[in-house]
């Protein structure tokens, strides 16, 4: 400290004949270190942290500050006009940004509300609400959208996907079931959002487990994107129809999943049309006038599930004669169990029908890789008697939607 006031004394008798502080009074210097950057200032005008934030144009929304100090001191100088000494306040400044770990909570929360509010904009007019009757149920499987995906048909040579995409083929997929299945007069929908709704889980696009992914798109916009749309297929349910929704998290977005959820009891907190059931398990069941249903992902206890259904929903076992469960993970309609799948890729196991839900999605430059191709790309929507048992499905595939652009390479 005393060799440091020295210094700073010879400088102000030297500069005592021009008058001003003394030059190296005025210095701005820039260190990096790994990802971080430290700045310090010695500045008669910058004399906070934030004036010093602001005179180096810190983009705050990449960087946080990790470390920061403010201390001032005083230098005698002589007025050249005048000849009478002048004292100046000299601020030092020192600044040290790393980068942003990604959104906080209330960041994200604030983003997945600023999504539902676009969930209005699928345009198109409100529909009077009819009554509860005693129709069939219509459960719509909406699984493994994976929003902020990226796929580019070059390098997969299937189909291109990315924010865009996901957004219109799932905002028209899950419309076209919907439209279809006013059509038969449902006393009762839900729709079932069985996981990797969204693509990554962290700011740096990893799932859940920590693999790296390629995506299109900041972790904001794919909440923004993502629950946008999808709050949007809620909002046209429950026009026409009473409307529950179950949730249950993926492999990729289990944090995602959670908010999300959030965000549909807050959004239709007061709507008295619409029901979302307040279950944080992986597994979840809902039962309707004779038929038992179970909801998972899929990547968990799979070779269990009908067995875990008749634990875990035994009452509702015992009184229901029909009994699924629906999943998703593996886009496509196909098992991984061990056991008898008959033609049209649906397991039956002890009396329980395990059905797999396929994707929208095509395949990623990893799956394209590794073979993982050739799966039928689209969304389903079940039917179920009153009384109990199976009684139909519909199915809309990106085939019959209009062409979608072609995408530039990922950069």
């Amino acid at each position: 400290m005393a060799r440091e006031a020295l210094r700073h004394a010879v400088a102000a008798r030297t500069a005592t004949a021009a008058g001003k502080p003394p030059d190296d009074a005025e210095q701005l210097t820039e260190r990096r270190e790994g990802g971080e950057i430290e700045y310090r200032s010695t500045s008669a005008t910058i004399r906070t942290v934030e004036d010093l934030l602001r005179h180096i144009e810190a983009d705050m929304e990449r960087f946080e500050v990790a470390a920061s100090e403010a201390t001032t001191w005083q230098v005698a100088t002589v007025d050249r006009t005048t000849g009478k000494p002048v004292v100046t306040d000299l601020y030092r400044v020192f600044v040290r940004l790393r980068p942003r770990a990604g959104p906080g909570v209330a960041e994200m929360v604030r983003a997945m509300i600023a999504g539902a509010a676009r969930a209005g904009e699928i345009g198109r007019p409100a529909a009077k609400r009819k009554k509860a009757t005693r129709g069939p149920w219509q459960v719509l499987v909406v699984a493994d959208t994976h929003f902020a995906k990226y796929a580019w048909s070059a390098t997969t040579g299937g189909g291109d996907y990315d924010l865009d995409h996901a957004d219109r083929l799932v905002r028209r997929a899950g419309v076209d079931l919907i439209d279809q299945g006013d059509a038969h007069k449902p006393g009762r929908r839900t729709i079932a959002f069985l996981g990797d709704l969204f693509h990554y889980d962290t700011p740096d696009a990893k799932t859940t487990r920590g693999t790296q992914l390629e995506r299109d798109g900041r972790i904001e916009k794919m909440i923004q994107t993502g629950s946008a749309a999808l709050v949007s297929l809620v909002e046209r349910s429950a026009e026409t129809c009473p409307t529950d929704c179950v949730v249950v998290p993926g492999n990729h977005d289990e944090t995602m999943t959670a908010w999300f959820r959030l965000i549909l009891e807050t959004h239709f907190a007061k709507d008295r049309r619409v029901a979302i059931h307040r279950a944080f398990t992986h597994r979840q069941y809902l039962e309707h006038d004779g038929t038992l249903l179970g909801f998972a992902h899929g990547d968990k206890a799979r070779a269990k599930l009908p067995a875990l259904m008749a634990l875990e929903a035994s009452q509702a076992w015992a009184r229901c004669r029909c009994r699924e469960i629906h999943t998703g993970h593996l886009h496509k309609q196909a098992s991984r169990l061990r056991r008898v799948v008959d033609s049209d890729g649906i397991d039956t196991v002890d009396g329980v029908v395990t059905r797999t839900a396929p994707a929208l999605c095509p395949p990623d430059d990893w799956h394209a890789q590794e073979g993982w191709i050739g799966s039928r790309q689209a969304m389903e929507t079940f039917f179920y008697a009153p009384g109990g048992g199976f009684a139909g499905m519909l199915v809309s595939s990106p085939g019959s939607l209009a062409p979608a652009r072609r995408l530039a390479p990922c950069r």
